[in-house]
């Protein structure tokens, strides 16, 4: 079984389609664990802060196929196929790591946004701290630390909330 780790966001109706989202990804792959879920403001358009989080699984399912299963969650949460990358979403999901395979064709492996991004990598090194990145050969909890020593002047700011009042039926 491969270990897969995706990457989650929301900026629509965040709570239902986050507990929406997450209850249909436990469906289609073995469910492993998940980090915090954290609130952070849009990159690249001014919109609804997002919720975001990172969660491992385990699957059967080649690279492609977990990725069109990845697709179908979100059509079924209201994305629209083919919307612009830099605006609101209902769910995102997007395929982060697939064991330790390195691919440049769609979807890039390991995605190059682990490594921009603050609400990707905070929360992959809170549930997957100790592997090693792929190209790297650096701990993603390595990574954090570097990247909050570089960006220490203009940070994304990322805050973990609460969330056992809402997500845990």
């Amino acid at each position: 079984m491969a270990q897969v780790f995706l990457g989650i966001g929301s900026n629509t109706e965040r709570e239902k389609h986050i507990r929406a989202g997450l209850k249909a990804i436990a469906k289609s792959f073995t469910w492993q664990q998940r980090s915090r879920i954290f609130c952070s403001a849009s990159v690249g358009f001014s919109g609804s802060d997002f919720y975001n989080l990172v969660v491992e699984v385990e699957t059967d399912l080649s690279v492609t196929e977990v990725l069109a299963e990845c697709k179908r969650i979100e059509q079924e949460n209201g994305r629209v196929p083919g919307s612009a990358k830099f605006s609101p979403r209902t769910l995102d999901i997007d395929v982060l790591l697939y064991d330790d395979v390195i691919r440049e064709q769609q979807p890039q492996l390991p995605r190059g946004e682990i490594l921009e991004n603050a609400f990707v990598l905070w929360p992959l090194a809170e549930i997957a701290g100790h592997r090693l990145h792929p190209l790297l050969n650096l701990s993603y909890r390595q990574l954090w630390e570097q990247y909050q020593q570089t960006h220490k002047d203009s940070p994304q700011q990322l805050e973990p909330i609460n969330d056992t009042h809402w997500l845990e039926d």
